[in-house]
């Protein structure tokens, strides 16, 4: 028994070993987001190319003008943005996909997901 426990805690320090970064803390993968401002009746950047799991979030800084941030494919919609608003997505499955603004159909943009 004493040589399972022993095994057990060579294990669990080596596990621990492997994690961490070096300095004694162990590493966890941090949430990747991306931001894309509503501005001059344009989406900037217009386009972004994250990571698979990337939160995308789309935010207007227009005032006094409501956008939209929509998918060709209809993945997306984000309704309806007033001055301050804002939309997240999160791009789980790799891919290019267009959106537009609904209200303003020239507007375009691109997320690019690898």
């Amino acid at each position: 028994m004493k040589r399972v426990l022993a095994l057990v805690s060579v294990l669990a320090f080596s596990l621990a070993a492997c994690s961490s970064d070096g300095s004694g803390s162990t590493t966890t993968p941090v949430a990747e987001e991306e931001r894309v401002e509503i501005v001059e009746f344009a989406f900037s950047p217009d386009t972004v190319t994250v990571a698979a799991g990337t939160t995308v979030t789309w935010e207007n800084t227009e005032t006094g003008i409501a956008h939209t941030a929509t998918s060709d494919e209809d993945v997306w919609t984000s309704g309806t943005l007033n001055e301050g608003d804002e939309f997240s997505f999160t791009f789980d499955e790799a891919g290019t996909f267009a959106y537009f603004c609904t209200i303003h159909p020239d507007m375009t943009g691109t997320i690019v997901v690898e």
